[in-house]
């Protein structure tokens, strides 16, 4: 609508009525004469009532008429005739302040999950909130939380400024988190993709705003953005680990995985139209039988596609390769490999296709690891490694469902 044209000729014929009243010429405290605009540019319409006005087309669009015994004005619009009402919640010539509106966390950790359907997934974060919402002009009508970032109030809160909620939740240890907020664990999430140089990085937020909704239906908005990995009291965004992640750091970890759509990480993997440096994938062979000897064939890594430089060279000499067993009676146990050691349980040999290392066997060195029955029953094997291309990051395979980094767990 065509507010400011309306307004101004509120304005000039107002400034028109001053002829009426006092004297006809005005002067300074000074005593300058006073010259007022020439008002002719800013013609005024009149009608005594509102079957009285014009047909609003083009030659009237943008005038404004007083009707008399109605009491108001009325401009042509470009949806036809339309009265101006100043504020009010149906006002279309809007005088009203928004309501201020002050939020922050205090409690909030990336442990502070729940889960609500008891279906033994966590599916809601936990967060202390403090608010506070005051209206100027008049009263705050609604007030509460959006978590998905439409800008609809998807939680009431129970007051115009507190600092607690009503409900209890549980986390995973069973401690009761009592005045606390919930938002879901996938809702309001925000990817954010970077291209360097040398690498693509990922980041994941959540944004959480509190809503005020005055009585006139003007909107105030407080909006707090976290990580949705790792977010903290004392660094809400988290840290430049979860910020910043490169494609191994997710491709390592299935639940940051959950956070991704399938387009991100397929992007970040570098597959499909991607420009991205395609990731190292790698395959673990466990052996095809184990006897009671210490001199078995425990198992084949294998580099399928990418590039991996620095995992383990002759006779086990690199500080970062472990090799982890699962028996049928579900224990673990695992092996390393340090340069500083006199003697090894186990060896790796690689081989290499070309210029490229691509192929470690990895072998029992006078240590029975793994028989076929027995204590030393092998029903997985897995390796976990690093390679120059991940730096401080760690691959970790098992010979069953492949990238697995629960196999690395103890």
């Amino acid at each position: 609508m065509q507010r400011l044209p309306v307004m101004m000729c509120l304005m000039m014929m107002l400034v028109s009525l001053t002829g009426c009243i006092g004297e006809d010429n005005l002067e300074t405290e000074e005593g300058d004469d006073v010259i007022l605009e020439d008002t002719d540019d800013w013609p005024t319409y009149y009608v005594q009532t509102s079957g009285d006005l014009p047909t609003c087309d083009t030659s009237t669009l943008g005038r404004l008429y007083y009707v008399e015994d109605d009491v108001n004005f009325q401009a042509c619009m470009s949806t036809g005739w339309e009265i101006v009402e100043i504020g009010g919640s149906n006002g279309n010539l809007v005088l009203n302040q928004a309501p201020s509106v002050e939020s922050n966390f205090w409690g909030l950790d990336d442990d502070y999950v729940t889960d609500t359907t008891g279906d033994g997934e966590f599916d809601h974060i936990i967060f202390g909130l403090h608010w506070d919402a005051k209206d100027v002009d008049g009263t705050i009508s609604q007030i509460g939380i959006d978590y998905d970032g439409d800008l609809v109030i998807d939680t009431i809160l129970p007051a115009d400024s507190g600092a607690y909620s009503q409900d209890e939740h549980t986390s995973p240890n069973g401690y009761t988190f009592s005045g606390f907020f919930s938002a879901p664990m996938y809702q309001g999430l925000t990817v954010h993709k970077t291209m360097t140089p040398s690498n693509c990085h990922i980041g994941v937020t959540r944004t959480i705003s509190v809503i005020a909704i005055d009585d006139d239906g003007a909107m105030g908005i407080s909006s707090q953005t976290i990580s949705a990995y790792a977010p903290s009291t004392q660094s809400p965004i988290g840290s430049t680990y979860w910020y910043l992640m490169d494609a191994y750091d997710v491709r390592e970890s299935e639940w940051m995985q959950d956070f991704i759509p399938a387009t991100d990480y397929d992007w970040l993997m570098g597959v499909g139209g991607s420009t991205c440096p395609g990731v190292a994938t790698f395959s673990l062979t466990a052996g095809s039988s184990f006897t009671s000897g210490t001199s078995d064939v425990l198992g084949t890594l294998s580099l399928d596609s990418g590039t991996a430089t620095g995992i383990s060279h002759e006779d086990c000499d690199a500080n970062n390769f472990y090799f982890f067993v699962e028996h049928s009676d579900g224990s673990k146990q695992y092996y390393s490999c340090y340069s500083w050691r006199s003697n090894f349980d186990f060896s790796v040999t690689a081989s290499a296709s070309g210029s490229t290392t691509d192929t470690w066997v990895i072998s029992e060195d006078g240590t029975d690891i793994c028989s076929d029955t027995g204590a030393n029953d092998c029903i997985k094997i897995g390796v976990r490694f690093s390679t120059v291309e991940t730096g401080d990051d760690t691959t970790c395979i098992d010979s069953v469902v492949g990238l697995n980094e629960n196999m690395c767990e103890f």
